[in-house]
């Protein structure tokens, strides 16, 4: 997955039933129906599919493109400004949707946006009214001028029961850290930074926000993680793809470690969502690179 760290637009000091939504470069308190938790999440990882057609007339093809274009470097940028947009919403639009769903919820949306950045074409799961519903809030949305005319960008929603994950007292953990630490702010200036391929400065507020060692360093360490991957597998260079493979493993595995000895449950659910699966790519990456 292209997921989810620590929230640049996140709502860091409210509480909400529902529990958390997690995205690319994002994670954040949903008001979500009271006892479930949401997961939103812009495409994902998927092998290169046929060359982007001008119009989509089904979902799964819109789908496909969306997942190819997010594998590229435009992609990527135009999705982290997608959800950087509506992670100040999606939670509270989603919560209406579905306020009267007694059942878990799953769906996709496909968003497609025109040369000037309007919205023209909207994809759904059929059979869906809570997909419908969440496709007419976005009816007036609009983006920057995408690469090409007719980009999609993929939003994904589950929406299920939470797992009742509690300590050794048998007290359920809360949402998210009771203090927000300095480590927050500098991981969002980080992602900023990354977001416009500075790189050099992206590392060095990473680094910063690392020292502090605050309440969100398993977020930090996997948006440092996630940038090391990135430039590896973008590298033609083997030795410097196995440098940046190696920091990337180390700093998966921090965050595993800091996140399991977390006191809530926003920080101990990263790694299901995220960190396991990004380490056992740079792992296998790696073992290639190296035999190579």
């Amino acid at each position: 997955m292209a997921v989810l760290l620590s929230a640049f637009g996140a709502r860091a000091q409210e509480q909400y039933p529902g529990g958390i939504a997690y995205g690319p470069k994002a994670a954040f308190n949903i008001d979500a129906p009271e006892g479930w938790v949401l997961v939103s999440s812009l495409t994902a990882s998927a092998s290169p599919a046929p060359a982007r057609p001008n119009r989509f007339t089904s979902l799964t093809e819109a789908v496909a493109e969306a997942r190819r274009l997010n594998e590229t470097e435009e992609g990527k940028l135009y999705d982290f400004d997608f959800s950087s947009k509506v992670s100040d919403r999606i939670g509270d639009i989603v919560g209406k949707c579905a306020k009267d769903s007694k059942d878990s919820i799953r769906f996709d949306l496909v968003f497609v946006f025109a040369g000037d950045g309007h919205l023209a074409q909207v994809l759904k799961s059929p059979d869906s009214t809570e997909a419908a519903c969440v496709a007419a809030k976005f009816e007036n949305f609009r983006l920057h001028a995408p690469p090409q005319p007719d980009w999609p960008v993929l939003l994904h929603i589950e929406l299920r029961p939470p797992l009742e994950e509690r300590d050794v007292k048998g007290k359920l953990y809360p949402l998210e850290p009771s203090v927000i630490t300095k480590d927050r702010e500098l991981e969002r200036k980080a992602l900023r930074a990354e977001r416009d391929k500075n790189y050099d400065e992206a590392l060095l507020l990473y680094e910063k926000a690392i020292k502090v060692k605050g309440n969100f360093a398993p977020f930090v360490y996997q948006n440092r993680g996630m940038l090391y991957l990135d430039r590896a597998k973008a590298s033609q260079d083997r030795k410097s793809k196995i440098a940046d493979l190696q920091r990337a493993i180390s700093d998966f595995k921090a965050s595993i470690k800091l996140g399991a000895a977390a006191k809530d449950q926003l920080n101990r659910g990263l790694e299901k969502i995220s960190t396991r699966a990004n380490l056992e790519e740079a792992t296998k990456l790696l073992e290639e690179a190296t035999h190579q």
